[in-house]
């Protein structure tokens, strides 16, 4: 199901030039995305370990993950914005070494201050790495094969789920969460040397000059090139789309490893452990994100949102049974990657020449989104519980399912 924008440049050069990405590059985007990924989702289960060395409630230690996902959402539409002239990759590499220096700071805070305004300069990077990634892969692929080269490069949200979180939760027990995000960093200082191989996109002009005829010219304001962008037929309802997804998905992410260990007793190993069913069910779905290009991108991403839906409803309430949540889990995780995956593609498309704002506008309100259901589904934990928070976020997924089909509408599709 394609979407009514005219093709960018971009885009048509991609499609006379080449279907796909190398191999490699496309497994270099994988690797940088599980790295940032695994950065940003890793504090979680180290939650109960950095509020007691600092010693605070976990629910106001959580600040760390709504500082960083505030920090995202103000970083990504600036380079949008302002760094439209530098080479994606270069960019991409160089909000990497940036999110590798922060967490090194993170890492030796001896104030929770510290802590916070490490986590802020890291979600300034992220700011700059993640839209610019799936950006990167609208220049390089057509519309009609990205959903599938979408999905694979999402499948590093996978190997965040299935390796870095549980593998986080597991050295946050032997080596502390300090040494846990030292490690973090280490890797991402690595990957970002792999990015900066990539392949060049052969329409870095044609994207730029498209940008100024559209947009007005080279120096729009801030106000005139934000109205372009999400005033495109359908951009508006997919980023509200967006941002129901990451309210109802974070809201209910931050908190299940914390109330796993209310339960049980357990300790961070557990906590990260939980999520390897989680993502499980995301890697089966990035895998073979090839059926969002044959069933339909906005078919998909409907009817995934509306099984979210009953999945958050029901995931508190079986937790005391470990062979349901850990189905659940798997539930879970299939459908947020095929919501990812195809509120994205469409994303690059419905953008047309607006295409590196855009990706940048959803990036912020992904984080926008985690901060918010990180802050305000604390305190529907803290005033009704874990039970609680699943029915709002499952209310919160529906009200996606709306947005969603508004945007398929106005972009006839």
């Amino acid at each position: 199901m394609s979407s009514s924008c005219p093709p960018s440049p971009s885009h048509n050069v991609a499609t006379g030039r080449q279907a796909s990405l190398p191999g490699w590059a496309v497994a270099a985007l994988i690797a940088a995305v599980a790295g940032i990924g695994t950065e940003a989702f890793a504090v979680a289960p180290l939650l109960i370990d950095i509020a007691a060395d600092f010693a605070m409630d976990v629910t106001d230690a959580a600040l760390a993950i709504s500082a960083y996902g505030l920090a995202v959402a103000v970083s990504a539409p600036l380079f949008g914005l302002f760094a439209g002239h530098l080479p994606r990759r270069r960019l991409i590499a160089g909000g990497m070494v940036l999110a590798a220096v922060a967490g090194v700071i993170a890492a030796t805070a001896h104030s929770f201050g510290v802590l916070l305004a490490a986590r802020v300069l890291s979600g300034f990077a992220c700011g700059a790495v993640l839209p610019t990634i799936y950006a990167y892969v609208g220049d390089m692929v057509p519309f009609a094969a990205r959903g599938r080269v979408m999905g694979r490069v999402m499948f590093g949200w996978a190997i965040t789920m299935v390796t870095g979180v549980p593998l986080a939760g597991i050295a946050g027990e032997h080596l502390g969460w300090r040494g846990t995000l030292f490690l973090a960093a280490g890797l991402i200082l690595v990957l970002a040397m792999a990015v900066l191989r990539l392949p060049q996109p052969p329409s870095v002009a044609s994207r730029m000059g498209g940008v100024q005829q559209t947009a007005g010219h080279s120096g729009a304001g801030f106000l005139e090139r934000l109205a372009h962008a999400v005033t495109r037929p359908g951009v508006a309802a997919l980023l509200a789309t967006n941002l129901a997804n990451m309210v109802s998905f974070y809201g209910i992410y931050a908190y299940v490893g914390t109330a796993l260990r209310m339960a049980q007793g357990s300790g961070a190993a557990a906590a990260g452990g939980i999520v390897l069913w989680y993502g499980l069910g995301l890697a089966g779905s990035t895998l073979n994100a090839r059926l969002v290009d044959r069933v339909g991108k906005d078919r998909v991403l409907t009817l995934a949102l509306a099984v979210l839906a009953i999945t958050l409803v029901a995931l508190p309430r079986v937790m005391g049974v470990p062979v349901a949540f850990q189905a659940v889990l798997i539930l879970w995780g299939l459908a947020q990657g095929l919501v990812v995956t195809a509120v994205n593609t469409l994303a690059t498309e419905r953008a047309g020449l607006a295409r590196g704002l855009v990706m940048a506008l959803m990036s912020a309100i992904t984080y926008l989104g985690i901060s918010i259901g990180a802050g305000a589904m604390g305190l529907v934990m803290a005033a009704w519980g874990f039970g609680a928070v699943g029915i709002v976020a499952g209310v919160i997924s529906l009200v996606g399912v709306v947005a969603a089909l508004v945007s398929s509408r106005r972009a006839g599709g």
